[in-house]
């Protein structure tokens, strides 16, 4: 990976955010939707840094294993072999939890030492600083939160991650986040984070936005719709979950 060693721009909220606001619509709704999260600048050099040379690997799941394919592995299948791994997620995910879309794990190469000069390293140090900590804490309400762990996710075309709701026993999470880093998306596009009430309907659906946070409570009902065949760019975002 292509070194960011620019540390001149540090990572910070917005000065628009009003966590106050935020925190009724959450205690409220049990979900929310911040625009303009992140200061201009911090957003700016977030995009540019996802430029460079970030090893994505294709992530999905099947028969209750994850895995996790390196490009080339996945361009070195016959097209048979392609359509016959697509084709079984794709059966799979018409009654079950499917997943399939690109990933890049932050927090467990961070943790591990691996690309640190990444400038989306200095992402993951802010949303484990003790000033977002605080923000998160007074969001939700809850003031055990001491982690916030992290992905970066690349949804293509056919990409999607079916209905669930993100309890997991022994992880501890409080609440699932979602930090969009695409822009100019179109609803037509797909995508969309939906949030499913207990008759099965959408309830409200979320269009990917460039630096938007959607911040919702764990266990909560949820999935990303299925990314078109004719979007114009991937679905990228930061995700992951705020934990005690």
């Amino acid at each position: 990976m292509a070194k960011n060693t620019d540390k001149s721009i540090p990572v910070k909220l917005s000065s628009s955010v009003d966590v106050a606001m935020a925190a009724s619509v959450y205690r409220k709704l049990g979900r929310v939707h911040m625009p303009n999260i992140l200061s201009s600048q911090s957003v700016k050099k977030l995009v540019e840094s996802l430029n460079e040379d970030i090893p994505w690997k294709l992530h999905f799941n099947s028969s209750g294993n994850v895995y996790d394919l390196e490009p080339a592995q996945f361009e070195a299948l016959p097209d048979s072999g392609k359509k016959s791994l697509t084709d079984a997620i794709y059966a799979n995910a018409r009654s079950n939890f499917q997943y399939l879309f690109e990933n890049f794990p932050v927090s467990d190469m961070y943790e591990s030492g691996h690309h640190k000069q990444h400038y989306v390293m200095r992402v993951y140090e802010f949303l484990n600083s003790e000033r977002f900590l605080a923000f998160a804490r007074e969001l939700t309400g809850n003031a055990e939160i001491r982690l916030v762990d992290a992905q970066l996710t690349r949804y293509q075309p056919g990409h999607f991650l079916t209905c669930h709701d993100d309890h997991v026993p022994g992880k501890n999470r409080v609440a699932a986040y979602v930090l969009g880093l695409t822009n100019k998306w179109r609803p037509d596009w797909g995508g969309a984070l939906n949030f499913v009430d207990g008759d099965g309907h959408i309830a409200e659906g979320d269009m990917p936005r460039l630096n938007a946070l959607n911040v919702f409570k764990v266990p909560q009902l949820h999935s990303v719709g299925c990314v078109s065949p004719f979007a114009g760019s991937p679905r990228v975002s930061i995700s992951g979950w705020f934990r005690t």
